[in-house]
């Protein structure tokens, strides 16, 4: 089972983004995706080690980060506990950093514990868990556990598509997807307008996924290591990249994410001529990570990536959900925002 540990703005307002990526640096820079969070992009991203394994989830906000979050687990529970605290130390010190530097809040499964020692914080989680087993029973006799994820090797990942059939694929399926939200909301005919009252929609609606599901753990061939619904329905593009890996959504909620993208690539579309479909591109593939393996708009400079977008404009959405105080709120007009300030870069 794990633990979520954290930074949360203080007053409302963001985490400075700048501070945020130079003191996460020395635990995430190895990450290829890492620099995306100084471009306001949202990690996942995991990091396992001897005894600990961490889960990173960096929420961008609109300048600065609105949320980091980090499931800390131990890799062998029952054994001697000091190992485990040697490796969770660092991290906890990182994140009290952070914390200290941007004025937010450090907190463990949502006590707030700015200041505390690291020691102190340290017992804390180790409380959290003691708890856990006694309401739960014992971690290694669960019959269902959430955490650790079932790790799975390269060779158990089910084989990607390759680029051309996945694009093939997931254009084909763009009629039905335009066709489930005209059902649903009135007036979608693709012009920028109608990102409101769809956008407006979506919000009362996206739901998070149920925390108990369980999880498997995938490592592809890459190196990376993302997090699957087990028994799930899962778009199309989901897992190609550790980024198109939004477990935390009901399986409802990622086809509206899948259905809203392709929309919203359509009404670009429809105002930039000269964008065409592709599968972005690799930094060894003469392209870079941000957007790796993701159906993009390319032809007017960068490359536009919906499904990304849409993944991040979800962050207040979450905030929204779990009713938390200091998130920004979701409003109706923030899709068609993104819209008209993807058109004007390329105007």
């Amino acid at each position: 089972m794990s633990t979520d540990i954290g930074v949360m703005p203080a007053d409302g307002t963001e985490l400075d983004r700048a501070t945020v990526v130079a003191l996460l640096g020395a635990l995430l820079g190895d990450d290829p995706d890492f620099p995306g969070v100084a471009d306001g992009e949202y990690l996942e991203t995991e990091l396992v080690g001897d005894r600990l394994t961490t889960d990173w989830r960096i929420h961008p906000g609109r300048s600065g980060i609105s949320e980091l979050v980090v499931s800390v687990w131990d890799n062998r529970p029952g054994q001697p506990a000091a190992p485990f605290r040697a490796e969770l130390g660092r991290v906890v010190e990182v994140l009290q950093q952070v914390a200290a530097a941007t004025g937010g809040r450090f907190l463990i499964a949502d006590h707030d514990v700015t200041g505390a020692p690291t020691e102190q914080a340290l017992d804390l989680i180790g409380q959290v868990v003691d708890l856990i087993e006694q309401v739960l029973g014992p971690i290694d006799q669960d019959p269902a556990p959430v955490r650790p994820a079932t790790p799975t090797t390269a060779a158990a990942v089910p084989a990607e598509l390759p680029d051309e059939e996945f694009l093939l694929r997931y254009l084909a399926a763009g009629r039905d997807r335009i066709a489930r939200l005209r059902r649903d909301v009135a007036g979608l005919d693709l012009s920028r307008d109608s990102l409101v009252p769809l956008w407006g929609w979506a919000i009362d609606r996206l739901a998070l996924r149920d925390p108990a599901a369980p999880l498997e753990r995938v490592t592809p061939a890459d190196g990376s290591a993302f997090q699957r619904p087990v028994a799930a329905d899962l778009p199309l593009w989901y897992g190609r990249s550790a980024r198109l890996a939004p477990h935390d959504w009901s399986d409802e909620s990622l086809a509206l994410i899948d259905a809203i993208a392709f929309y919203t690539a359509e009404s670009l579309d429809a105002v930039l001529p000269g964008l065409s479909w592709q599968v972005a591109r690799g930094a060894g593939q003469g392209g870079d990570d941000r957007h790796r393996a993701q159906p993009v708009l390319a032809g007017r400079g960068d490359p536009i990536a919906p499904i990304d977008a849409v993944l991040t404009l979800l962050e207040p959405v979450r905030h929204k959900i779990k009713a938390e105080p200091a998130g920004r709120v979701p409003t109706p007009e923030d899709l068609r925002t993104w819209f008209d300030e993807t058109v004007a870069k390329r105007r």
